[in-house]
């Protein structure tokens, strides 16, 4: 909880500095960094959704996760659960709603040129997909329907709460400007290239059918916050907080073999981009 109050922050920080100078150089990369948050915080709902918060009380771990992590997002810890836990019982097989839904899209076909690659994150940067993205994950997916009462219930007070503060201290436009905007873009810039490092463009099938991105302080501040590069060992121990990640990912590499059949990539901008430009989509693996 502690690493969502810090993402949280981050944003607040922000969007007062750029509030406060109100001037479009001081704008623009707020966004910018906003959008690295908002990645940031969608990788900790990612660890409510798995209960790491607390596996014995499951209405507190949901509340939680809901309010400061997926409701934000306009959708659900339970929606995104049982979408996200289905990926986990059939990764990149016909059964796995992500790789389907992915193969279906022009841009999740490889290999790519890196001039190539750049244009899609650019046209992610510009918010060309996110109505498209955004449809996905609400409705198609139903990250934000077909809930339980209690999330519904969350999900009407979230609400009610939001549009309450907002009309009262007059804050739409900093909503839609600090919050909105970077959602519909750096967003999802980054959720494309995070999607495309987790599973597309393997140079062979791997642990888990996961890829292991390896990055330096940069970024995996900026690109792959909270251990999230690590996604082959999340496949394979589920259980295992994010902040132990990179510990695992150690004693994994100490087992004779592990190199043999694990996809170890050095960096998003660099081995992902790389491997991107040479490998097809594995999509033979589909019908596994």
């Amino acid at each position: 909880m502690r690493q969502v109050l810090i993402e949280w922050a981050w944003i607040v920080g922000a969007i007062l500095m750029a509030v406060h100078v109100g001037q479009a150089w001081a704008t623009v990369p707020a966004i910018l960094f906003i959008g690295t948050r908002q990645h940031a915080l969608l990788t900790l709902m990612h660890e409510f959704a798995h209960r790491q918060f607390s596996r014995t009380r499951p209405a507190w771990n949901d509340s939680l996760g809901d309010v400061f992590t997926a409701l934000p997002f306009l959708i659900t810890i339970h929606g995104y659960r049982r979408d996200h836990f289905q990926h986990h019982r059939a990764t990149s097989t016909a059964l796995d709603p992500n790789w389907t839904s992915s193969l279906r899209r022009a841009r999740y076909r490889f290999p790519r040129s890196r001039a190539g690659m750049a244009w899609l994150l650019l046209l992610h940067l510009l918010g060309v997909y996110a109505i498209q993205d955004i449809k996905a994950y609400l409705f198609d997916a139903k990250m934000s329907v077909d809930t339980p009462r209690a999330t519904q219930l969350r999900q009407a007070v979230f609400a009610l709460l939001v549009v309450g503060a907002a009309s009262v201290l007059d804050g739409w436009a900093v909503i839609g400007l600090y919050w909105f905007v970077p959602m519909f873009t750096s967003l999802m810039a980054l959720l494309y290239l995070r999607d495309v490092g987790e599973h597309h463009a393997m140079p062979r099938p791997g642990l888990e059918a996961s890829r292991t991105t390896l990055t330096g302080w940069f970024e995996g501040f900026f690109i792959a916050p909270n251990a999230v590069g690590f996604h082959a060992e999340h496949h394979l121990y589920p259980a295992v907080p994010f902040c132990r990640l990179r510990e695992l990912h150690g004693l994994l590499r100490q087992q004779p073999g592990h190199a043999d059949h694990a996809v170890l990539t050095h960096g998003y901008c660099r081995g992902l981009l790389t491997e991107v430009a040479q490998s097809p989509s594995l999509s033979g693996i589909d019908q596994a």
